[in-house]
């Protein structure tokens, strides 16, 4: 639960507010990532069709066993080289064989066989094989299994797709059986006391099934809906174009079981522990005809991945993919209890606008965002304010500190489009309420509505080579479309013209890749158009008159948005334009394909993995120009990219709906320039005639990534640009890196910053004099000064520190921790107050402070002399700043997080205090 150490502000005493993780603004993915609270393996069921068509020809080699020990028998009588079994025996067995083991020989997954009822048994699945920890003693049980499988023998004569489901599900969730033991081949192991054993662990492990197809579904559909219905399951019935699934296949209710088993929850323990299921078509028979599509069916409504296969290489690569996927589901996002996490806001009159975002359960690259916009509601009972939807009502649940399911955010209204996906608490097909679930409603409900058939009218703009200044239209050479011919397919990693039109229509909003759940025909806008805001920190600018107010942020879905951000008047939630920086088009190939998955610190070696993409993810700062009557003569936003990239863009939106790309710098003109993490601030300097930007150099990953960390190779300086050309005034260099802003102040109160503190990710706090104590204020007089070096055991700067002053000092009050390892418990942080004596202009002399130099904020704290400043010890180890502070009204407030140890009755992450 939240604490506060609330003490009146003074030089040594602090007021500390610790915010749960959803209000503290989780700065990096990692804290998402982790084993299970309860460390279990993942649970995998293999459904190997058995019926009939197994026994189908297929032209292609014979196969063997991997491990040297034979393959399928290659004569007749029974002969099964040649036959789709073939190759299915075969590809099993060699990834059973290929599966890794821990170091110290302990089993990465759970997996169990399960097949058919054999020809003149009740119609269902059965356990051929309970599940096994698939330890090395335990794959040789499995494999003699296999081996001991035969195409005749044990075929069935249908292939009850949907009865089968119904099997695993009981399987999974430990009931009895429902025609599962009736045959005479079902392993007794899977059944104790009337009822299905299940898997090994207490519920805690995420639950998979891999099908394994050879062609359509073959059963008595009356007596599968009726299992449907008796497990109060949603059975509206899927529907397709029947050139794409036949008739006959749409009435199979296979499809609608694995939407039924996404969901339903097979564990007692807190949560929702669903089964998510895969597939993978068997094919090169001449009577597969349109089977393959509804297996594919089976797996978008399952939420799992898809793959066709026609010879035992790509069986094994589809099977190993699949394997690989689960792994890393397992150990990086395996059930996390964040359904989502608000990162920022951005806030003007009694407008609150919310990026949100929310991380794949499959630790997939693609995820959800949006941006929503609520009110402040006052509580006169409690002299409070509170956040509130667009209806009047509390947005927010008071005792969990997220979203109630009952919550409406403005722009949002009801719809029929996720009639295929139902979402929400209870689950709807409708928009509203859109509640807790980061994608209904908000701006990614305007996009879906305004776009459903048809994207080509959606204004999205890039400028690849255009020079500083151009107005970006929708001239060829300045939008991002199929008819922009200076978009190539190499810029994009296309292979051919087809996949760079695809990707294209991809980015702007067709759903083209066919694995997202929308509501159908004619509907072609996917689900995802909007992607998350993690980091981007909403911009909201009021142009007054008929315009209003239009908010600026940034996405991982490669671009900078600019929204109509009124409530009612205008085109409320619309967007105005969208634009995609020509340094991302290499990375939405992944995205589109949403794939190879996620790597995180823990991903177990061996698993096909790779770092996240990011895309527009940093902040965005405002530079206004005001005339007498306090509207906006010039408008300017600066963009930073976070892990994005080493670059920043300028955009003079003074006419909102038709930008101009004014600047654009990289670390090609600007050389220390590491990741552009800092906001960029503006403000006015004597001796300088333009505005000037100043902003940290950014972050290094190489060398702040690592632990400990490496050689700085970027990123170590605070620069200074003209905010209106964006050419380089200043360099001032630094130790370590610079990602936090800078914190500027005007002591004077003349109207032109004098000086300005900057922090370092080696724990340095930096002074900067822009004004020496003669009067000298031209940039070759300004000054950076060590103030205090307070690395003594791995601490970090991420935050920009706040600055109070006073007549006798200036306070500097910082908090230090790793924010990229959230997790890590190592380093023991503390919150510091710095107190500078030097209240003039020009550059300090004395030498930095040290930790040595302060005093500890243990109650006995000197009041006497000068002293350098104190900390405060965060509580435990791990404990870590995770915002700037803000001081005010006499104290001064800061968030932190806490890494906590699981809940024994949760199968949930726990993402600390």
């Amino acid at each position: 639960m939240p604490t506060l150490l609330h003490r009146p502000y003074l030089p040594f005493a602090f007021a500390v507010l610790v915010f749960v993780a959803a209000s503290s603004r989780a700065e990096d993915i990692d804290i998402f990532s982790g084993i299970d609270a309860q460390n279990e393996l993942p649970n995998v069921l293999i459904i190997w069709d058995s019926s009939a068509n197994w026994g189908a020809d297929i032209n292609v080699p014979n196969c063997s066993y991997s491990d040297g020990s034979g393959g399928p028998k290659a004569t007749s009588p029974n002969k099964e080289q040649g036959k789709k079994f073939a190759i299915e025996k075969c590809a099993i067995y060699n990834v059973i064989v290929a599966l890794p083991l821990n170091d110290d020989g302990t089993a990465r997954f759970n997996v169990g066989l399960m097949l058919f009822n054999e020809s003149g048994s009740a119609q269902g699945g059965y356990p051929r094989k309970q599940f096994l920890p698939l330890t090395a003693a335990n794959k040789t049980l499995l494999l003699n299994t296999i081996r001991n499988i035969a195409v005749n023998d044990d075929k069935a004569n249908n292939g009850p797709y949907s009865q089968a489901m119904q099997e695993a599900y009981l399987m999974f969730a430990r009931k009895a059986p429902y025609r599962g033991t009736l045959g005479t081949k079902w392993d007794p192991a899977a059944v104790a006391g009337g009822k299905y054993v299940g898997a090994p662990g207490n519920g805690c492990g995420n639950n998979h099934i891999i099908w394994v197809s050879n062609g359509s579904p073959n059963e008595n559909n009356t007596d599968a809906l009726s299992v449907l219905q008796s497990d109060a399951a949603n059975t509206t019935q899927l529907v397709y174009p029947s050139t794409y699934i036949t008739n006959s296949d749409q009435a199979d209710w296979a499809d609608e079981f694995a939407r039924w088993m996404r969901g339903v929850d097979v564990s007692s323990m807190d949560g929702v522990q669903s089964i998510t299921t895969h597939a993978v078509a068997v094919v090169g028979a001449s009577s597969d005809g349109l089977y393959p599509n509804f297996i594919r069916a089976i797996a978008i409504q399952g939420g799992g991945q898809y793959y066709a296969a026609s010879n035992i290489d790509q069986l094994v690569a589809a099977l190993l993919n699949i394997f690989n996927s689960i792994q890393a589901v397992d150990s990086v996002f395996a059930s996390s209890s964040l359904p989502i996490s608000v990162n920022a806001q951005g806030t003007y009159k009694n407008q609150v606008f919310v990026g949100m975002f929310r991380p794949d359960q499959q630790a997939r690259p693609r995820w959800y965002g949006n941006l929503k916009q609520y009110q402040m509601l006052y509580d006169p009972a409690t002299d409070t304010l509170d956040l509130g939807d667009s209806l009047g009502n509390p947005a927010l649940n008071a005792a969990t500190g997220f979203f109630r399911p009952s919550a409406v955010s403005y722009w949002t209204s009801a719809s029929n489009f996720w009639v295929n996906d139902p979402k929400g608490k209870p689950k709807s097909a409708s928009d509203a309420p859109d509640g807790e679930v980061v994608e209904k409603g908000g701006v990614a409900e305007k996009l879906r509505i305004k776009y459903a058939t048809n994207q080509s009218a959606r204004t999205v703009l890039t400028c690849m080579s255009c020079p500083d200044g151009t107005t970006l239209t929708l001239a060829n050479s300045e939008k991002f479309a199929d008819a922009n011919t200076a978009i190539t397919a190499a810029m994009l990693g296309a292979a051919d013209a087809t996949e760079r039109t695809s990707i294209i229509g991809w980015v702007r909003g067709n759903d083209n890749n066919g694995d997202e759940l929308g509501p159908g025909s004619p509907t072609t806008v996917r689900p995802s158009i909007h992607g998350d805001v993690l980091h981007s920190r909403p911009a909201v600018v009021d142009y007054g008159g008929s315009i209003g107010t239009i908010v600026f942020y940034g996405g991982n879905d490669g671009m900078v948005h600019a929204i109509d951000g009124n409530q009612t008047t205008g085109a409320p939630g619309q967007e105005l334009w969208a634009f995609v920086p020509s340094e991302m088009f290499g990375r939405f190939k992944r995205l589109r394909g949403d794939l190879p998955v996620i790597k995180f610190p823990s991903t177990p070696p061996g698993t096909v993995a790779t770092p996240r993409d990011y895309f527009v993810d940093g902040s965005i700062t405002v530079y206004e120009r005001l005339d007498a009557n306090k509207a906006p003569q010039q408008v300017v936003i600066y963009v930073a990219m976070r892990r994005g990239g080493r670059f920043l863009y300028a955009f003079d939106v003074t006419d909102p709906s038709t930008p101009k790309m004014l600047w654009r710098k990289s670390n090609a003109s600007i050389s220390v320039l590491g990741q552009t993490w800092s906001d960029p601030r503006v403000t006015s300097v004597l001796g300088y005639s333009n505005p000037v930007l100043v902003m940290g150099a950014g972050y290094d990953p190489s060398a702040e990534d690592a632990i400990p960390p490496g050689t700085t190779t970027m990123g170590n300086a605070v620069v200074v640009l003209d905010a209106l050309d964006g050419s380089l005034v200043k360099t001032l260099a630094t130790d370590r890196p610079v990602p936090g802003a800078v914190a500027l102040l005007d002591s004077d109160f003349d109207g032109y910053t004098d000086r300005a503190y900057a922090v370092d990710a080696g724990a340095n706090v930096y002074r900067i004099d822009f004004e020496t104590a003669g009067g000298g204020t031209s940039s070759g007089v300004w000054t950076i000064a060590k103030f205090a070096a307070l690395n003594a055991t791995g601490r970090k700067f991420f935050y920009a520190p706040d600055v109070v002053q006073t007549k006798l000092f200036t306070a500097i009050l910082v908090g230090s921790g790793d924010r990229e390892k959230p997790l890590a418990t190592v380093t023991a942080d503390r919150f510091y107050t710095l107190l500078d004596y030097k209240v003039t202009k020009g550059a300090p002399s004395a030498s930095p402070l040290t930790n040595a130099s302060l005093v500890p904020n243990d109650g006995a704290l000197p009041y006497t002399g000068n002293p350098a400043g104190c900390y405060l010890d965060l509580d435990v180890r791990g404990e870590k700043a995770v915002t700037a502070a803000v001081s005010t009204g006499g104290y001064s407030y800061f968030s932190t997080n806490r890494p906590t140890p699981p809940s024994t009755t949760s199968c949930s992450n726990n993402l600390g205090l």
